[in-house]
């Protein structure tokens, strides 16, 4: 009897003890409270200043020391929808264009400024990034005066209105992306290929190599065509055809901190064939034939960018 007295007693301590140890049956809060949300104050903006030893543009080289400030952001509309847009401001710092013709009695040094405002519409096709887009550019300062045929000292520009059709994808390891870009107001072409590739040398510096070919049609490069331009094949008036340039270096990308990156980089330009050839076709404005050949000439270049996330 005291055995079983016993084994009872431990038996009753045992089940009493159970609740406290599991905690299976300890009564839940009346009133819990939910975690905290983790917060997102990401904006999705991005922007960017840079200084860059020559504005090259679609393979010509347009002066010496650029310096440009930039915003960008995307909204997303449907899954797997955005409207991506930028605004994109820039300057030669020293007014040192490379247009005018190196003559005597023409004003050298001229300024120039570029503001440029783009929107597009992105859609993921599977692997594939398409996107429908425009983009605005203005030109100001002294190279964008009318020169030539009016007899002003300038270059002479016109602003530029663009669709383009892109498209964008990965094979392999390398991003590959093309567009094609009608300038409607002045009735030119422009297509070109890009390609780059991402090599990690530690957690927050990668090197990226990447190549760049253009190729227009009926291009003018904005200059106004009734000032007999330095882009005309001869006929009298704007038509390059043919391939512009080719432009190819590393970027080295470094992680400042998780919404800031460095970019430095360095550059080739080479100008190709049709490119290349234009500086022997112009008589410059009240000068000698042939004219300052340095936007067609094949250049190093470098630069670095700061972008910062918000």
């Amino acid at each position: 009897m005291k055995l079983n007295t016993a084994l009872k007693t431990l038996g009753f301590l045992a089940l009493a003890a159970t609740p406290v140890v599991a905690g299976t049956t300890a009564p839940a809060p009346k009133n819990p409270v939910a975690p905290a949300p983790a917060v997102n104050d990401d904006l999705g903006l991005t922007a960017g200043l840079g200084y860059h030893t020559n504005y090259i543009w679609r393979g010509i080289n347009m002066g010496q020391h650029w310096v440009d400030a930039s915003l960008a952001g995307a909204i997303p509309l449907i899954e797997g929808t955005r409207l991506a847009w930028d605004v994109n401001y820039g300057s030669l710092a020293s007014d040192q264009d490379h247009l005018l013709p190196a003559n005597p009695g023409n004003v050298q040094n001229l300024s120039f400024q570029r503001l440029q405002l783009g929107a597009a519409i992105q859609h993921d096709i599977g692997a594939v990034t398409a996107s429908l887009g425009y983009r605005y550019y203005r030109n100001m300062g002294g190279l964008a005066n009318p020169g030539g045929a009016l007899g002003a000292v300038g270059f002479g520009m016109q602003d530029g209105q663009e669709v383009s059709l892109g498209l964008a994808t990965a094979l392999g390891p390398i991003n590959v992306a093309t567009s094609a870009n009608y300038d409607y107001v002045n009735d030119s072409w422009y297509f070109d290929f890009d390609a780059n590739t991402s090599i990690a040398i530690t957690d927050s510096i990668t090197l990226v190599p990447f190549a760049n070919i253009g190729y227009g049609k009926n291009m003018n490069w904005q200059g106004n065509a009734f000032n007999g331009n330095l882009f005309t094949n001869g006929s009298g008036r704007d038509d390059v055809t043919g391939w512009t340039a080719l432009n190819t270096g590393l970027r080295l990308q470094i992680k400042l901190s998780s919404r800031a990156t460095l970019t430095p980089y360095i550059a080739a330009n080479v100008p190709l064939g049709t490119t290349n050839s234009l500086a022997a076709n112009v008589v410059p404005f009240g000068g000698p034939p042939g004219i300052n050949d340095t936007p067609f000439k094949s250049v190093l270049t470098g630069g670095i960018t700061l972008s910062v996330r918000f």
